[in-house]
């Protein structure tokens, strides 16, 4: 190589390290950034004078890079590690109080509730070791065969992460059909689980609807989990409050006793028929498995069975909130357009089964039409978390005042103690100055840019900046 090559790979480097610092300085860990171009303008509202201003052109290599925030561990450890932190917030929150709800939520009455899916089919399944060992998968004594000549049983003693577990013992025995149509309707089924809970409390105080909902307010949050048979069950924190939300006890003198006798027959109630293949109807309810355990600070941390703490309760939820659908081989980014399309992404038989029954209803009914952009899900339409307005803080909030505080924590030293952004805090409090800030921002695309685009970038940049403080239109 001559001496000419080697200065122009040296000066390459040199500037594609100058694109990957800013960039990694900017994404802070994410893997795969948001790349924008643009710029946003902070204007004094009375004045119209420009307080500060900031542009993407004055960036190494012309990009701001902003975290993709997504939760996936498989796609970002480090965005869902942060959204891991703000669920916890959000959760603990609710059943503890903190960042603007009171800690007397915590003397409401709560329950921690597990509604499951109904059995479509006898899969494997992994049992918790009792004895320090972990119990056979199906043993039965008869070993029984299925209609299609295949064992209803199972001696294996399966690891929790067997690839085995939740695969049918019998692909054609196990009930697709059902399976995707109880997985497309569960959030409308939880839907009507709501409006039945509400109905059985007003009922067990003898007031109407109206003047349930004049005294007290049911708020909740649920979260996701995908069992190992691919079907989703939800993780609920359900409390009673007063008519004005957290902030109020709820009244009527209603106990957790009640609450969870509540859940139990308004679970047991709701239903919901859908259409399937062959113009017939089916009747969609909860599993018969419902796990209720009631929240108490009283509570020990570590307990598995009965009363649980607020605390306990947030972390196991927060856990399943980064995790979705990757454990059956299908994509964690991306689309699926039909069952050969998963099965050629690595989707596992079961997977591939059920996004074919999905496939088969699509046509069904004017109601499954959406159902093919949730083949990537196994049919799931729901979000990860949801809750009810007044359960707690937002996501929102916590990510507004985390903006805040490193936008405060800029403004410090850099060996300045990082308390001191709590005096910074109440001179914003006493100044009532209102700002505006304008923003025109655009997508130009995602992850950082490998070492010859970010060093052609940073070039590029650079020779705009220079034009433009020459009064040359880049």
């Amino acid at each position: 190589m001559s001496t000419r090559e080697l200065g122009h790979t040296e000066l390459l480097f040199q500037l594609a390290s100058l694109s990957h610092s800013r960039a990694a300085q900017q994404a802070r860990g994410c893997v795969n950034p948001i790349r924008l171009t643009g710029s946003s303008t902070t204007i004094h509202a009375a004045t119209g004078e420009v307080v500060r201003s900031y542009s993407s052109n004055d960036e190494p290599d012309g990009h701001t890079y902003v975290r993709c925030g997504n939760r996936r561990a498989a796609v970002c450890p480090s965005c869902s590690r942060e959204y891991k932190g703000d669920a916890w917030q959000l959760l603990s929150c609710g059943l503890a109080g903190g960042k603007t709800v009171p800690e007397t939520v915590a003397e409401h009455p709560a329950t921690f509730a597990t509604f499951t899916a109904p059995s479509f089919g006898a899969v494997h399944r992994h049992t918790r070791p009792t004895n320090g060992r972990t119990a056979p998968c199906r043993a039965r004594r008869d070993r029984p065969r299925c209609p299609h000549s295949r064992p209803l049983s199972c001696v294996r003693r399966h690891d929790a992460d067997d690839p085995q577990v939740g695969q049918p013992l019998c692909f054609e025995c196990y009930d697709y059909t059902a399976h995707a149509a109880w997985q497309w309707w569960a959030p409308q089924l939880w839907r009507y689980f709501t409006m039945a809970l509400r109905r059985r409390l007003a009922r067990a105080v003898g007031l109407s609807m109206k003047a349930f909902t004049k005294a007290v307010k049911v708020s909740y949050t649920k979260v996701t989990e995908f069992q190992a048979r691919g079907v989703v069950h939800f993780h609920v924190v359900i409390r009673l409050d007063g008519p004005d939300g957290p902030a109020t006890p709820p009244q009527l003198g209603l106990s957790v006793t009640d609450l969870e006798d509540a859940v139990r027959h308004a679970a047991a109630q709701a239903h919901k028929d859908v259409p399937i293949i062959g113009g017939q109807t089916l009747r969609l309810r909860w599993g018969k498995q419902l796990d209720l355990r009631t929240i108490t600070p009283g509570a020990g941390r570590d307990n598995s069975d009965g009363p649980a703490h607020p605390h306990q309760v947030a972390a196991y939820l927060a856990k399943y909130l980064t995790k979705s659908t990757e454990d059956f081989g299908l994509p964690v980014a991306g689309k699926l357009y039909s069952a050969g399309h998963a099965a050629k992404r690595g989707a596992t038989p079961h997977a591939v089964r059920l996004i074919k029954a999905a496939q088969q209803l699509v046509p069904v009914d004017e109601d499954y039409a959406r159902l093919r952009d949730r083949y990537a899900t196994l049919g799931y339409r729901g979000h990860p978390i949801t809750k009810s307005r007044a359960y707690s803080v937002t996501f929102g909030a916590l990510r507004s005042a985390r903006r805040h505080w490193r936008q405060k924590r800029a403004q410090l030293p850099a060996d300045a103690d990082v308390r001191d952004v709590l005096d910074l805090d109440q001179e914003a409090a006493d100044d009532t100055t209102t700002l505006i800030v304008v923003g025109d921002w655009h997508y130009a695309g995602r992850g950082y840019l490998d070492t010859a685009a970010a060093a052609n970038a940073t070039r590029s940049a650079n020779l705009a900046r220079i034009r433009r403080a020459d009064g040359v239109a880049s």
